[in-house]
């Protein structure tokens, strides 16, 4: 499958998706909700507008990857993320492309992967926390009760071993998000 093909398929999807479910409304989001959309919106622009470059800079140094020089974007979220996206991007460029995390992962499942040839993934997104990191942020962290926690994931791959990820700590006390720690967890692909 070739650049156009996939990129195609991958919006034909989506939009398929987003017409059996459309992004709800900003106002609709619960107070929580609101805090993910305020945190992952933040993320993408930091992203899009900085983090981005160099990965495009350093896809073009590996020449001998052959990496397409206008890859296609593909930024997967939670609800909140979403509604950010479509409100930071009200009419993305072409190779820009929106959609929940768990979506994109059913889609990859069933498209031939391009390895990234011509595509860049990000993802920002709120995620229940595991067992593993609950232990590790109430050791750390005893003062804070256990069921305020909250996991920020965000991350991205832009070629074979060649990306980073992380989950960041917060707390969620009701009312108000507050960063524990940033790349509570970090990893290198």
């Amino acid at each position: 499958m070739n650049k156009q093909e996939w990129l195609t398929t991958l919006k034909s999807f989506i939009q398929e998706k987003y017409r059996c479910n459309p992004i709800p409304r900003r106002n609709t989001l619960s107070d929580e909700e609101e805090w993910h959309c305020r945190i992952i919106g933040g993320d993408f622009i930091g992203w899009y507008q900085h983090h981005l470059r160099s990965i495009l800079e350093e896809r073009m140094a590996l020449r001998v990857r052959q990496f397409d020089p206008k890859p296609i974007l593909v930024f997967t979220t939670t609800i909140p993320g979403l509604v950010a996206a479509q409100e930071i991007m009200r009419d993305p460029p072409e190779n820009l492309v929106y959609l929940p995390h768990s979506e994109f992962e059913e889609w990859e499942r069933q498209n031939p992967v391009d390895e990234f040839t011509f595509h860049i993934h990000h993802w920002s997104y709120f995620r229940p926390i595991d067992r593993e990191l609950l232990t590790k942020a109430c050791k750390l962290y005893p003062k804070v009760n256990a069921e305020e926690f909250r996991i920020h994931t965000s991350g991205d791959l832009w070629g074979e071993m060649c990306g980073v990820g992380g989950d960041h700590l917060w707390r969620w006390n009701g009312q108000e998000m507050e960063l524990i720690e940033e790349a509570f967890v970090q990893v290198r692909f």
